[in-house]
């Protein structure tokens, strides 16, 4: 690895990505800087990686001086830190200004690169067929998409004005031990006996196993053809759903195709109710085009990481998912 023996700096590294991010780099000489908010999830952090070269620094993103003295020394910064709910206004600060903040610091800071995490949500949920990261933004009223497409917009003016490089990487839904949405919400959900879905399960499930997302952003860091770019982080071809659930439903029970096909418009009926009653900006504005969309077998492309960088993901779904088993037995949902 060439990063081997210099020190990056990784925020939101007490987190899901943060945190695989910073075990992967330590396990590979890295000296990893990882800027926490607060003594609790150092300690965590600390628990997670186990021992390495890792140096715990106190710091926000909102916080501009905490962000300098974070990057002083860096060759470069692993931007992983996000607000992923709570009101727009919210996550605008931490995704956004937090975003430009981290930029600036980079630059003053002499950082060779910046990796920023975005998502695939900046596409929105209209997109149908292949969808290629030249295509425009739509994120709609999501939140996290709308300040997610901000904040890249936040890291493409501050690279040009400042001369600091960059690139941008696009997960879909990140999978893996400590997830708690795409893995043990969904494991919940597929252990039960059949296991309930609106609709046929033929719609994809756009994921990644947590480990890919690590491995692709590594390669950002150090490949030349990645400055300036995005690039999509998913399967390619994609899963179903019904792979995705079955392959959960499998590890809980030796089963992965015992499916309840449920009609899609009762949920479209439960989603159009939700949508009326939701504020601004939040999902429930967006459930109709959220049920809508896991029925699409829309496709994000992968072909620009293939092309460029010469990488796609190695961890097949089978496996990943394998290896959540112990982490599911540690939380007492798999016996």
């Amino acid at each position: 690895m060439a990063l081997n023996g210099q020190t990056v700096l990784v925020t939101g590294s007490s987190g899901f990505l943060g945190s695989a991010l910073t075990q992967r780099l330590v396990a590979n000489g890295v000296k990893v800087r990882a800027l926490v908010r607060s003594p609790r999830k150092a300690a965590l952090l600390r628990e997670a990686v186990g021992v390495g070269d890792i140096e715990i620094v106190q710091g926000d993103v909102l916080d501009a001086a905490s962000l300098a003295a974070a990057a002083e020394g860096c060759t470069v910064v692993f931007h992983c830190a996000a607000a992923l709910g709570g009101k727009l206004g919210v996550q605008r600060q931490v995704n956004v200004v937090g975003a430009r903040n981290l930029m600036q610091a980079a630059a003053d800071a002499g950082v060779r690169r910046v990796v920023h995490v975005s998502t695939l949500s900046v596409y929105g949920m209209l997109y149908d067929g292949v969808i290629t990261e030249d295509m425009a933004h739509g994120p709609g009223s999501d939140a996290y998409g709308l300040t997610k497409s901000e904040a890249e917009g936040a890291v493409r003016e501050v690279g040009a004005a400042r001369g600091q490089e960059y690139t941008i990487i696009r997960p879909g839904m990140i999978f893996g031990a400590r997830s708690h949405m795409w893995t043990e919400v969904v494991f919940r959900l597929a252990r039960l006996k059949p296991t309930p879905w609106f609709g046929s399960g033929k719609g994809f499930a756009h994921c990644i196993y947590v480990d890919d997302v690590a491995d692709m952003m590594i390669v950002l860091a150090e490949h030349p053809r990645a400055v300036g770019e995005a690039f999509n982080c998913t399967y390619d071809p994609a899963v179903t759903w019904r792979s995705y659930l079955g392959e959960y439903s499998r590890l809980a029970r030796s089963v992965n195709d015992d499916f309840l096909e449920l009609p899609p418009w009762m949920l479209y009926a439960l989603a159009g109710v939700g949508m009326m009653f939701s504020p601004p900006y939040s999902p429930g504005k967006m459930l109709p085009d959220y049920v809508d969309f896991m029925q699409k077998r829309a496709q994000f492309s992968m072909a620009k990481a293939r092309d460029l960088l010469d990488w796609e993901p190695q961890v097949s779904l089978e496996e990943g998912i394998g290896r959540c088993a112990e982490w599911l037995r540690q939380r007492g949902l798999l016996t």
